[in-house]
């Protein structure tokens, strides 16, 4: 299983465009799907019926939702990872990612390192 990121979203006609690896993934027929906290900033946009469409189609429309356990699991690699501010979303999707056992691909990879040690799995692709 794979799980996107918001700026993977938001640049996915670029991807489809450059063939990017997540594509061939997901149509071979690898699960694909986001955690609603993902699918929240993506639908802040802004972004219009069709992006959101084209995400929505891509994605299977699997969002998973945050757990009561996610929650555990998120507060934990916050504090294990030092506090910062902008890494409270970040562990909540990362926890989701986690227990999903999904390979996990943004555009931000730096802010999703300090998971790792704990089970997250980057998806490596240029």
């Amino acid at each position: 299983m794979i799980h996107l990121d918001a700026n993977i979203l938001i640049a996915l006609p670029n991807l489809i465009e450059q063939n990017h690896p997540v594509i061939e993934r997901v149509l071979s027929g690898e699960e694909v799907g986001v955690c609603s906290a993902v699918w929240y900033e993506f639908l802040i946009g802004p972004l219009d019926e069709t992006e959101r469409g084209l995400a929505l189609h891509f994605i299977r429309e699997t969002v998973l939702p945050v757990t009561a356990d996610d929650a555990v699991l998120a507060a934990a690699l916050f504090n294990r990872s030092g506090r910062r501010r902008g890494l409270k979303t970040d562990a909540l999707i990362a926890a989701v990612a986690i227990r999903a056992g999904a390979d996990f691909l943004t555009f931000n990879q730096s802010d999703f390192k300090p998971f790792v040690a704990d089970g997250l799995r980057l998806f490596e692709a240029p």
